[in-house]
């Protein structure tokens, strides 16, 4: 059958749900949620809701994610839950995965299922079972990815809990580390064609580990863009657009606010927009913001100024320094298309009318002085056109004083 691969992408910081409601969410929804036990549902015949959470050998904790501040070469223990809420036996593969930011959400996401980690998920070890991978080419690293962890199979209504070891390397680089222990479901669906594929869903809950050394907050704003969208409207006003990617370049986990400012010739102004907030950024995590500006009048040129103002992550990171702000700014065309083909339709039209006039005026000029001319000849008793001027000179009949000389 062929593969799914179902990336983690949802905003990972939901309160936690209770099994009663779980049932009454939507069959077939894919939940990537991490610290968020809330149910993944798999095949609709039989409506897998599942959970994970952080645990003791008795039970989950209350705890809503794992966080840790540890020195390099340290071994953490704890022990997470896994819940199947279903009617039906279902089984899941439970692993730790190196985790980043969405690139288009902002939101706390895993690698791909088929990605192997190298990071903190790599170093997270469930039950005993693999948790990394040897570098391989990508065939050999998806085919490696699909033997890390446990794989347990739990009855209806029943909870397996999980020891899990997080072994932290001497070499480990001081800062934040992020990851999640999964619990990934397999199922057949059938996708628009008819065709039977292999769906892998996947729930999970958070890692936050800090290793101690220096810390560096820092972000840094790229790839600005400037942009206008106009109408067809000539005198209409159109849409101000702003685009950057925010990433995290020190070594702690961070929040942050923008805020893109836009204004016009000679100070015009349009007035700021403030963007969603980015909560958590990883460190080296990066995601693409945008910020709209409607009612702008095409005054041809807009300039944008983005300001970005750091803030603390949660848990541990409360606490920490902040980065200081950040500023970039671009400049855009806006230009007023449509306004310009009206001027240029009318210049050509006025133009068009004085040439038409300026050449009807010629030649009725050139007319009136073939008339004259012909009224001139015919007055001398010669034809029309028959001077010197008009052609070669023939046999002439001279008169006046000089005449028969």
């Amino acid at each position: 059958l062929p593969t799914r691969k179902t990336p983690m992408s949802i905003p990972l910081r939901t309160p936690w749900l209770r099994p009663a409601g779980l049932a009454a969410l939507t069959a077939g929804l894919v939940l990537a949620a991490l610290a968020l036990p809330a149910p993944a549902h798999a095949d609709p015949a039989t409506e897998v809701t599942w959970s994970v959470q952080p645990s003791t050998p008795e039970g989950p904790d209350g705890r809503t994610e794992f966080d840790y501040a540890v020195a390099p070469g340290s071994t953490v223990s704890d022990w997470v839950s896994v819940s199947n809420y279903s009617s039906a036996p279902a089984t899941f593969r439970v692993y730790g995965a190196d985790a980043t930011t969405d690139y288009t959400t902002g939101s706390f996401t895993l690698v791909g299922a088929d990605q192997a980690s190298t990071d903190a998920g790599a170093w997270t070890s469930v039950n005993s079972g693999p948790a990394s991978c040897p570098d391989t080419n990508d065939a050999a690293e998806a085919q490696c990815t699909s033997g890390l962890g446990v794989s347990i199979t739990l009855e209806p209504g029943t909870r397996a809990d999980l020891p899990f070891t997080l072994t932290v390397p001497h070499d480990a680089t001081p800062g934040d580390h992020a990851a999640g222990i999964v619990a990934s479901f397999q199922s057949t669906a059938t996708d628009s064609t008819g065709s039977a594929v292999n769906v892998a869903q996947r729930v999970g809950t958070r890692i936050y580990l800090r290793v101690d050394g220096a810390l560096a907050p820092s972000v840094g704003i790229s790839g600005l863009v400037s942009g206008f969208d106009g109408t067809v409207d000539p005198v209409g006003t159109g849409t101000g657009t702003v685009g950057f990617d925010l990433t995290n370049t020190g070594n702690v986990r961070l929040s942050a606010a923008p805020s893109v400012h836009l204004t016009g010739p000679f100070g015009i102004d349009f007035g700021s927009a403030s963007t969603p907030p980015v909560s958590n950024l990883v460190p080296g995590g990066t995601t693409h913001v945008t910020a709209a500006f409607p009612g702008v009048p095409p005054l041809f040129l807009l300039f944008s100024e983005v300001t970005v103002t750091p803030g603390p992550g949660d848990g541990a990171a409360q606490g920490d320094a902040l980065a200081a702000p950040v500023t970039a700014s671009a400049t855009a065309w806006a230009v007023p298309w449509s306004l310009l083909v009206l001027v240029l339709l009318v210049v050509a039209i006025v133009w068009g009318a004085l040439w038409w006039r300026r050449r009807s005026r010629q030649r009725l000029a050139d007319d009136l002085a073939d008339y004259a001319e012909q009224i001139r000849a015919e007055t001398l008793g010669e034809p029309a056109g028959d001077d010197e001027r008009d052609g070669p000179a023939g046999p002439r009949t001279l008169t006046g004083s000089g005449a028969g000389r």
